[in-house]
C-alpha cells in the first residue's frame, strides 16, 4: 500500500505532466484548470508579475500566438494542496542570459 507521501509524490508528477500537455496542445483551459485561482507567477515578459489564473491565461494566450515555433524556457512551480487537489500558486518562468549582452537567449536548447 502507498505511503501519502508517495501518493502526493504521484499526484503531483501527473500534475507536471498535464501542464507539459497543455503547452503542447496550447489548451489554454487546461491549463487553467491547474492553477490556483490566486496564483502569483514571475514571467519573461513584462509585467513580470501577473496576479490571478485569469492573468496567467492571458500570458499564455499571448505566449501561443507569438511563438510559433517555440522555445525554450526553465520554468518552477510552487503547488499546495488545496481541497484535496494539488494545485501551482506560484510559478516562475525565465530564459537564460548572455552576459556580455545582457540580452535573454531563446534558442538554446538543454
Amino acid at each position: 500500500m502507498p505511503t501519502r507521501h508517495e501518493t502526493d509524490e504521484t499526484a503531483i508528477r501527473r500534475h507536471i505532466d498535464k501542464i507539459v500537455e497543455g503547452i503542447r496542445a496550447k489548451d489554454l483551459q487546461a491549463l487553467e484548470r491547474l492553477y490556483a485561482p490566486d496564483v502569483v507567477s514571475f514571467d519573461v515578459e513584462p509585467p513580470l508579475q501577473h496576479v490571478g489564473v485569469e492573468a496567467k491565461a492571458k500570458n499564455w494566450a499571448n505566449v501561443f500566438g507569438t511563438v510559433a515555433k517555440g522555445m525554450w524556457v526553465r520554468a518552477t512551480f510552487g503547488l499546495r494542496k488545496i481541497d484535496g487537489e494539488w494545485l501551482i500558486v506560484h510559478d516562475q518562468v525565465s530564459v537564460p542570459f548572455d552576459v556580455r549582452s545582457g540580452r535573454g537567449v531563446t534558442d538554446l536548447e538543454p
